[in-house]
């Protein structure tokens, strides 16, 4: 539970979040990485930097987050 909300509610917002926004991604890796990213975000990551963001998300290194954060259109 997160501040009272079941964790299920959570993941079926973020769920519906990525389906709204995910159409403004057409190739499927920027599509990956944002969901990778956010879910970082909001996960566990005692550090928010691009490695651990990473690692959380069985990245072997953080290039691809940030070609996302810095040059994707």
């Amino acid at each position: 539970m997160i501040d009272g909300v079941p964790a299920t509610a959570w993941e079926q917002g973020l769920e519906e979040l990525f389906l709204r926004i995910g159409h403004r991604f057409p190739r499927i890796e920027p599509r990956q990485r944002m969901r990778d990213y956010v879910r970082g975000l909001l996960g566990p990551v005692g550090r928010k930097n691009s490695w651990q963001l990473a690692e959380f998300a069985s990245h072997s290194t953080p290039d691809g987050l940030q070609h996302l954060l810095a040059k994707s259109r």
